[in-house]
């Protein structure tokens, strides 16, 4: 996993049902040095559709075994959503 890495958090009372109602679709920002979760953001609808975070101040800190990686939208929308982030943060 890296950086811009399309996820579905599942947790653990999903049992592995991706499309559970509580699973949500997202992207890593960054691996915790720990190398046991990932930072990562999530968007405002599971579909992603219109590329709205629902995670916009920061992101949210997840274990990796509740993180399976799988393309939700096309990826130059989470690039775009990365290249914002980034640009938050020098501002």
């Amino acid at each position: 996993m890296k950086p811009g890495t399309q996820i579905i958090y599942v947790p653990t009372h999903a049992e592995n049902d991706k499309s559970h109602q509580d699973c949500e679709t997202g992207f890593v920002t960054s691996i915790h040095k720990n190398g046991e979760a990932a930072f990562c953001r999530y968007w405002k609808h599971r579909n992603g559709h219109g590329g709205m975070l629902r995670t916009v101040s920061c992101s949210e800190l997840t274990p990796l075994d509740m993180l399976v990686v799988e393309n939700t939208v096309l990826q130059h929308v989470v690039e775009k959503a990365l290249n914002e982030i980034a640009k938050e943060q020098t501002e």
